[in-house]
């Protein structure tokens, strides 16, 4: 009975937010199916934060497109209350712009709605380990190809710094507060990241942060 136990308690915990009840379940027989995962709780767009205080998932999988408050607008609440919330997009869309976005406001991977089943078990085992999952089928800017270089050598500390926390979604405000710096200087010092990882917004400059794990 002890060993059941502790096996139990070692399932990555999972929340489903997602406004199709259909499409919630789904995919919770699909990861209730695996020996590591387990759905401890399912929301919309309106109930996800409320749930997520009161559960405490190891993983979010979140919709991207939900009507009425979207994806990206829950990620950013989440991320309010918990800076180390780790959010997985799950969207119809194959746009790297509007996934872009979602990388931007602070989750940690995306999956494609109609891909493999098996690619979102991937994203969620790769996300609670603390690292970063990117369906492969979504098209890249040419400028994300930034997330294969390396680091440029003159790239500073105080540069590196900034990036840290864009990469956990925190305003260039939230950032300078933290930093004690003045907000001129936040940006300057953004700017000129941005400008040695050759990506020219600040939701790329946010995933090829979150590639690198900075």
């Amino acid at each position: 009975m002890r060993k059941k136990r502790k096996q139990s308690e070692a399932k990555i915990r999972v929340l489903l937010v997602d406004d199709h009840a259909g499409m919630r379940e789904g995919l919770r027989r699909f990861i209730n199916l695996q020996p590591d995962l387990s759905v401890v709780a399912e929301a919309d767009g309106y109930s996800a934060l409320d749930v997520f205080v009161r559960t405490r998932p190891d993983v979010v999988l979140m919709d991207g497109s939900m009507p009425g408050k979207n994806g990206i607008e829950v990620t950013r609440e989440l991320k309010q209350v918990d800076r180390a919330v780790k959010v997985i997009g799950l969207t119809l869309y194959e746009s790297s712009a509007y996934l872009e976005d979602m990388i931007a406001a602070g989750a940690k991977g995306y999956v494609l709605k109609t891909g493999a089943a098996t690619h979102v078990a991937e994203a969620i085992r790769a996300v609670a380990a603390g690292k970063t999952y990117f369906d492969e089928s979504v098209p890249r800017r040419p400028s994300a190809s930034a997330e294969t270089q390396t680091v440029a050598d003159d790239l500073s500390a105080d540069e590196l710094a900034i990036l840290k926390r864009v990469a956990n979604g925190q305003t260039n405000d939230e950032i300078a507060a933290a930093l004690k710096l003045s907000l001129p200087v936040v940006e300057r010092r953004r700017t000129a990241a941005m400008k040695k990882l050759n990506v020219r917004s600040r939701a790329e400059l946010a995933r090829v942060a979150a590639l690198r794990q900075w």
